[in-house]
């Protein structure tokens, strides 16, 4: 199995959860065990639950789970359900958790995967393998204004009414079923000049969907949150403009006193506080990391805590 890059800002992110000894800590976006292992390195006596779905994923943290039997924890799920699984660990509560969102470098580079529009594989781009939609079903299926929403809302893409009209078109005699035939039929629809980054919006937005990556991060914050213990972190990673803000609004939003409208003579929302933001604005990575990982280009750090 190919090996897994150094995590973007793994430093910041470790530093981030300002680890207590005995605290108990969750890694919601396990990957290749980066941050974990550097959690575990760092802080005594800590538990640390780590959460993925992917099979790579999983098999290759075992390592971490036989060198770390009483402190590591590997839980084969969503971190949408992390209330749940935690909770079947009788954990209520949790000093610190991570995110560390997107797609990881690793899955970008197995072919088999169906990310990457640069290598050859089935248009596949589910994270979890046993979900049901696959990117091939979702172009070969969806009507024009499903395919143009996609495109729009997850992508960012401009150019998503002509790209779902020819999609459209060209599948009637030629089902979509593999990267390279799909990353072809981009390039004879789009300009020369825009290529490249119109292919990765559009291959970006076709993920996010599939596996519905807003909904569940919304749900996760939300979760992760009502159990972090007073003076608990909350720190995130995002690489996306639609990720990022979802964080910056949900932090903002549970570090407000009160919702009422400005002109009410006094509060009746009964709104409490739950966060004081820590990053009034986001880390970003240096120009040597950006350097060694073009990936930490658009990576963008929150971290929030839990008010006492």
């Amino acid at each position: 199995m190919e090996n897994y890059h150094i995590p973007v800002l793994l430093e910041k992110c470790v530093e981030a959860l300002n680890i207590k000894d005995g605290g108990i800590y969750v890694d919601a976006t396990l990957g290749g065990g980066g941050h974990s292992s550097k959690i575990l390195q760092t802080g005594k006596g800590i538990k640390l639950f780590g959460f993925d779905q992917d099979p790579d994923a999983l098999l290759h943290n075992q390592v971490l789970v036989k060198k770390y039997p009483e402190k590591f924890f590997l839980i084969d799920d969503n971190f949408s359900n992390l209330r749940t699984r935690l909770a079947l660990h009788k954990i209520r509560k949790i000093d610190g958790i991570l995110f560390d969102l997107g797609i990881s470098s690793h899955q970008i580079d197995v072919d088999s995967r169906g990310f990457s529009f640069s290598l050859d594989g089935k248009l596949d781009m589910r994270m979890d393998q046993s979900g049901n939609l696959t990117a091939a079903e979702f172009l070969n299926n969806s009507d024009f204004k499903l395919l143009r929403k996609v495109f729009w809302e997850y992508g960012e893409e401009k150019q998503a009414n002509k790209i779902a009209n020819a999609i459209i078109s060209v599948r009637k005699e030629q089902p979509f079923e593999t990267t390279l035939q799909f990353a072809d039929f981009l390039d004879k629809v789009i300009s020369a000049k825009k290529r490249i980054k119109t292919k990765a919006r559009i291959f970006q937005a076709i993920r996010i969907y599939i596996n519905k990556e807003m909904e569940v991060l919304e749900t996760a914050l939300t979760d992760a949150i009502k159990i972090l213990n007073p003076g608990g972190r909350i720190v995130v990673l995002s690489y996306h403009s639609l990720e990022d803000r979802i964080v910056k609004r949900i932090f903002n939003y549970e570090a407000l006193d009160c919702i009422c409208p400005p002109n009410f003579p006094q509060c009746n929302c009964d709104k409490v506080s739950r966060l004081k933001i820590i990053t009034k604005k986001p880390i970003l990575p240096c120009e040597q990391e950006i350097k060694n990982n073009s990936r930490a280009r658009s990576a963008k750090l929150r971290i929030a805590e839990a008010k006492e």
